[in-house]
């Protein structure tokens, strides 16, 4: 494997685990009594659950747009 490769790697690993607390909360709050907390948790939940996705879906494409600026030696 190429270092680029690992470099990108590494850095998807970093930003995945800096964020993963937040993912966390978004479970939890999914997990939360509607009798205790109300509804108004679990929507807060969904709405943070596509968030995180979204932003695991935009990293993948910010790091396959690095990978092929290195591969063609583009800035």
């Amino acid at each position: 494997m190429e270092k680029s490769q690992l470099d990108s790697f590494n850095i998807k690993d970093e930003i995945i685990n800096a964020f993963r607390p937040i993912e966390l909360l978004f479970q939890i709050m999914d997990t939360s009594s509607t009798e205790i907390y109300g509804e108004l948790t679990h929507s807060f939940s969904e709405i943070g659950k596509e968030l995180c996705q979204n932003f695991r879906r935009k990293l993948d494409v910010i790091l396959a747009q690095q990978k092929e600026c290195d591969t063609h030696g583009l800035e």
